[in-house]
């Protein structure tokens, strides 16, 4: 005769056989539902499915629903479905401004060749341009080569959602080499764009190109241009905040400091987090105001809100930690100075500002 507690454990396994083939197929289904593209919107909303990359944005077709479409102003970032996970660690180190361990990564993923798909090739080759024009920003023995590498990935893979804030970098590392008609001619790409907030940030560069070459008042008409056309809309504000600041950038080369404060203000005011690059600019640009005004302790709380707020933001935080290592000696704290020097001495010992403290 069988044993008893035999006989109940095949009964029992016969029972559970469906409900184990089940579990499988949900879990097979779900290794499928996550072996996807995420495409992450500004905000943090997440779209998972097969994503399709131009110039102007992202088309998710998830695996039920409709299409998804995402304009470029509203995407944060993508992850790709097989992305390497060395390219993943490569990321967290260039959002920690660790540039040069970043590219040393990056460019070993580029010449090893092997890329599971098309879309993950294109986003190695971009992130691995955009952390040398990062570096290059604080480093300008290295701007001949960030450019090379922009212009580069621009011409081999120019519909891809990268492809605009690229072209901003290299008409921001063009002007820093003071190459003023070749930056203003790599903005003209956004003229093609129908998008009203491409086209927006397109003219909004061409006053800031304006501006570095001194013609102010060229400047100013094209930052009113964006700001009049932005107007209310929600969709086109972060493109009004651009020109805001860089109006106040005008104002501020004519001197005229306590009429560039309220435009900052105000832009602080209505700052998104998806806008650390214009709060950064802003808050350093408002510390600038207030130490011309011989307001330096103010001046001190602008620069420490860049220090503290936006460490991923590499040529505003340096430029905010020259500033610390001086006004905190001003206001009777000129231990917290030294400290702000060696920050900026460890973090960017190449950069402009490091080589101003140090005389060189």
């Amino acid at each position: 005769m069988p044993n008893l507690h035999t006989m109940i454990g095949d009964q029992l396994g016969r029972a559970a056989r469906p409900f184990l083939m089940c579990g499988a197929l949900l879990l097979s289904w779900q290794m499928t539902v996550d072996a996807a593209d995420i495409v992450i919107r500004k905000g943090g909303g997440r779209v998972g499915g097969t994503a399709v990359s131009t110039k102007s944005g992202m088309t998710v077709k998830p695996q039920a629903g409709d299409e998804v479409t995402i304009p470029l102003a509203e995407l944060q970032s993508v992850e790709w479905d097989s992305m390497p996970a060395s390219f993943k660690i490569a990321s967290g180190d260039l959002a920690a401004g660790r540039f040069d361990k970043a590219i040393d990564a990056l460019s070993k993923l580029k010449s090893d060749g092997k890329f599971p798909n098309d879309n993950v090739k294109k986003e190695i080759g971009y992130t691995l341009a955009r952390a040398k024009g990062l570096l290059a920003q604080t480093q300008p023995s290295k701007v001949d080569d960030a450019i090379k590498e922009l212009k580069g990935i621009q011409a081999s893979d120019p519909d891809f959602y990268q492809y605009f804030p690229s072209v901003i970098l290299l008409a921001d590392l063009l002007v820093n080499k003071g190459s003023f008609d070749e930056a203003a001619k790599v903005l003209e790409s956004f003229n093609e764009v129908t998008d009203s907030s491409l086209k927006l940030q397109g003219r909004s560069y061409v006053g800031r190109v304006l501006l570095a070459q001194g013609k102010i008042p060229q400047a100013v008409t094209a930052f009113d241009e964006v700001i009049s056309s932005a107007g209310d809309d929600q969709t086109l504000a972060p493109r009004k905040l651009d020109a805001m600041v860089g109006k106040a950038k005008a104002a501020i080369q004519q001197n005229k400091y306590a009429e560039a404060l309220p435009l900052l203000d105000d832009v602080m005011l209505n700052m998104t987090e998806a806008s650390a690059a214009t709060g950064a600019e802003c808050k350093l640009l408002q510390g600038n105001c207030l130490q011309a005004l011989n307001k330096p302790m103010e001046a001190v709380l602008a620069y420490l809100y860049v220090d503290l707020n936006y460490p991923n933001e590499s040529g505003a935080r340096a430029e905010a930690l020259y500033h610390l290592a001086g006004l905190w000696r001003v206001i009777q704290h000129p231990d917290r100075g030294l400290e702000a020097r060696a920050r900026l001495e460890a973090d960017y010992p190449a950069s402009p500002w490091a080589k101003k403290l140090s005389g060189s």
